[in-house]
């Protein structure tokens, strides 16, 4: 996982800067930073901590690669896509066999619709690290949306042998089955989804176009407006994925 790589890095980096600095106070503050940069929280927090160590250098090699990586990771999660891009590009001009970070940007790409682009990276992401199954997952949902359905379906599994409880490969096979007009399979693993995240309207909306194909009219219409209850601008996003509730009933 992303942060437990970097969580590995914490005590090891705070203590090369504290040994530097004048006052434990000022060691502290440093500290700080880098717990702040090197872990999951609020994007804002993320960038600003790493901005400082990025600007300042107080992060070198393969940490400076790392900080670059989860600013990017943050930008990304603020919808910031071009920012997170120039920062993956500067952790991988740094450490080019950084699985983590050619994983992120495919994320990247998928979310800007450069899909080729994104399995590219993937392709990396899985040779440099074959036990991830975040990349396999990835790279499952960017080949469904290409129309590589069987190769996609091929990565989910993979993905969910790797790691079973991937809600990302579950939902992502969800959607080769959906887009394969596989309706059982499709409801099982948004069934299994649904399980842990009960309101998760994503995977409402795709049991909702599931059921609709098994003919189950008001099933799909009980699920599709339960998604639209919880996100209200969904049918937009599901539009981007080639999911429209006409074509399946």
């Amino acid at each position: 996982m992303k942060i437990a790589t970097l969580l590995r890095r914490i005590a090891g980096c705070a203590s090369v800067v504290s040994a530097g600095l004048a006052t434990p106070a000022v060691a502290q503050t440093y500290e700080t930073l880098y717990r702040a940069c090197y872990s999951s929280g609020l994007p804002e927090r993320v960038i600003a901590s790493c901005s400082v160590l990025i600007s300042r250098r107080l992060a070198v090699g393969q940490d400076l690669a790392t900080a670059f990586k989860n600013r990017g990771n943050a930008y990304d999660d603020r919808g910031d896509h071009v920012r997170a891009m120039a920062d993956f590009g500067a952790a991988l001009a740094i450490n080019a066999e950084d699985a983590d970070a050619f994983n992120s940007r495919g994320t990247t790409y998928t979310a800007l619709g450069q899909y080729d682009r994104a399995i590219v990276d993937f392709d990396q992401a899985v040779t440099l690290n074959p036990g991830s199954p975040m990349a396999f997952s990835n790279r499952c949902f960017a080949k469904a949306l290409l129309g590589q359905l069987e190769a996609g379906l091929t990565d989910c599994n993979e993905s969910l042998r790797l790691r079973s409880d991937n809600p990302g490969a579950l939902a992502a096979r969800a959607f080769v089955h959906l887009k394969s007009r596989r309706a059982d399979d499709a409801i099982a693993d948004y069934n299994a989804e649904l399980h842990r995240r009960p309101e998760d309207a994503y995977s409402l909306f795709g049991r909702g176009l599931a059921r609709y194909l098994k003919g189950d009219q008001p099933g799909g219409e009980r699920d599709i407006a339960a998604a639209r209850a919880t996100k209200p601008d969904i049918d937009g996003y599901m539009a981007t994925l080639g999911l429209h509730p006409q074509d399946f009933q």
